[in-house]
């Protein structure tokens, strides 16, 4: 169901949308990230230019992932930065068209994260598995912001699996893969980028929850895609800032 919900890869069969499934298909949700950066790690093998290899690297995941956070990324920020109420943000987010807020945010978000990448490529201190680690990362925090947050409407698919999933499990579960992928960037690069990586993921997960709430009431599906987006941005800086 994971792979079907939030891949391109193609799934021909009639999946049950039922609690055990739905609690499944969020609790292994950060390996969908892992298997997504672990295809992106192939265009390292080529001897192309840390730009060229960023670029490739961001658009595998946007086409992996069917733009499906890119999506939710550029509602999020029409509905924001419209500076409406609440109401009218909801009704900007379920709104298909794309605004001029929009479009200027995912200009900014694609261009940064390309540049932030290759620059990244460029240190000394790179290793792949960042590529396939930040995405893992990206997956899990949503997990994290969709079990210990509300939804902030009473219809939608991200409303529909909240009421389905088992919360707890889906914590627990994800809670276990962000200390494996901790200990796995631990033990191949070195443990002050794990204990950094780990206290951003906890500020970040803080702060956007906070935000949320504030400003939607609550969680949609639009703003955990937009969760994803921001936090591989800010990862990627993160890493950056360290290796600088």
């Amino acid at each position: 169901m994971a792979l079907q919900f939030f891949t391109v890869i193609p799934v021909n069969k009639n999946l049950p949308m039922e609690k055990r499934a739905i609690t499944g298909m969020y609790s292994i949700f950060p390996w969908i990230g892992a298997g997504i950066g672990a295809i992106a790690c192939l265009v390292l093998y080529f001897e192309w230019s840390p730009l060229m290899t960023g670029f490739s690297i961001v658009l595998l995941g946007a086409v992996l992932s069917g733009g499906l956070h890119m999506d939710g990324y550029i509602d999020t920020s029409d509905a924001f930065f419209s500076y409406k109420d609440r109401l009218k943000r909801f009704e900007i987010l379920e709104d298909p068209r794309v605004g001029a807020f929009g479009v200027m945010a995912v200009v900014f978000l694609v261009i940064g994260k390309v540049i932030i990448i290759s620059e990244v490529l460029s240190t000394e201190s790179f290793h792949w598995i960042f590529v396939m680690l930040i995405p893992f990362f990206s997956r899990a925090l949503l997990g994290i912001l969709f079990s210990v947050t509300n939804s902030a409407k009473t219809s939608g698919l991200a409303y529909y699996f909240k009421g389905k999933m088992n919360v707890n499990v889906v914590t627990i579960a994800t809670a276990c893969h962000f200390f494996v992928g901790l200990v796995v960037l631990g033990w191949m690069t070195n443990w002050v980028v794990s204990v950094t990586i780990a206290a951003v993921l906890f500020a970040f997960i803080c702060l956007f929850r906070s935000w949320v709430l504030k400003n939607f009431g609550g969680v949609t599906g639009d703003l955990l895609g937009a969760s994803v987006e921001i936090s591989e941005v800010l990862l990627w800086l993160t890493l950056l800032l360290l290796f600088s």
